[in-house]
């Protein structure tokens, strides 16, 4: 199932990645903000490393097969979830499509890189050689509107706005940049890295969800900052340790489906009751943790079990496709 040609850096990296969104979503008082400063901006990046020029058409094809179709199996199922909850307080119908566009879960990520992905293809055949300096502008025009007003996240219009800098990032990155050099560690790069990375997690912040990049330059900068770390932490876990560099492989191959599961457990069930047990104990957030690892554990076991929801997160295409 898994291609011999996959770099499973990026594997890895994306499998740091996921995990940190659902332990950023349950630890959110405690370190979320050092989690959010580049943990979305990562999986952009990873994106936009394997961005390849195709047709605007084939691309639409291809991303609504890989993006769109799972992103409305996931908020039909919260719709449906939601309407069973109303009906057993309430005992009437209200099924609402309003969930299908007003984003308000961790779904909205899909809708994002879909259209961060298509401005990004517009960008590269219209100005191919100005790509980072008009996605940058481009990402810059949300985060400047939204110091002025709250950006509501119909259909990720913004979010995919504010996401495209990222993506040309990784464009960039496997452009000019060899897979030996970005294995270099200069000692002052690293400690620069983790000051700007620092500054976004304790003074500025990075919301793409909501379009909020309060410091700016230095905000995307400090993102760009994290990722590279985590890219480090990567190397790190594949060089020397063998199963934890399996597990996270695994994980970043299925981080497709452990995100898409997670958004749908984001908002049910009520892991506060169903942990009960833990309530007044400093365990308590780790027992929920446990817990939704695990049920993502189940959702990556059913969908490669059942052909049906196997098709939805890895659509096979054919060669006019590709």
């Amino acid at each position: 199932m898994e291609n011999k040609t996959r770099i499973v850096t990026f594997d890895i990296l994306k499998g740091i990645g996921i995990l940190l969104v659902i332990v950023g979503h349950t630890f959110m008082k405690e370190i979320g903000s050092f989690i959010q400063a580049f943990h979305m901006p990562l999986f952009f990046i990873v994106a936009g490393y394997f961005y390849k020029y195709t047709s605007l058409s084939g691309q639409i094809r291809r991303d609504f097969r890989r993006l769109i179709v799972p992103y409305l199996f996931i908020v039909i199922i919260i719709a449906l979830i939601d309407s069973l909850k109303y009906y057993k307080s309430t005992h009437e119908l209200n099924f609402s499509i309003s969930t299908l566009y007003e984003c308000g879960t961790p779904a909205w990520f899909l809708l994002a890189l879909f259209g961060a992905k298509l401005l990004f293809n517009l960008i590269y055949k219209y100005a191919e050689q100005h790509y980072l300096v008009i996605a940058f502008g481009l990402s810059s025009i949300p985060c400047f509107i939204s110091h002025l007003i709250e950006i509501d996240p119909i259909l990720s219009i913004g979010s995919s706005a504010c996401g495209v800098f990222f993506y040309a990032i990784g464009y960039y990155v496997n452009a000019n940049i060899s897979i030996e050099k970005m294995k270099s560690n200069i000692p002052y790069v690293v400690v620069v890295a983790i000051l700007l990375w620092l500054n976004t997690s304790i003074i500025g912040a990075v919301d793409i969800h909501y379009c909020i990049i309060k410091l700016w330059v230095l905000d995307f900068m400090g993102a760009c900052a994290g990722v590279y770390l985590c890219y480090l932490i990567c190397l790190f876990i594949e060089l020397r340790t063998s199963l934890v560099s399996k597990l996270f492989i695994k994980a970043g191959y299925y981080s497709f489906v452990i995100y898409s599961f997670h958004a749908i457990e984001y908002v049910f069930p009520d892991w506060h009751q169903i942990v009960s047990f833990s309530d007044g104990t400093v365990m308590r957030p780790f027992v929920i943790l446990m817990f939704r690892l695990l049920f993502a554990w189940l959702a990556v076991m059913i969908v490669i079990n059942i052909p049906i929801l196997k098709n939805v997160f890895f659509p096979v295409f054919n060669k006019k496709e590709i």
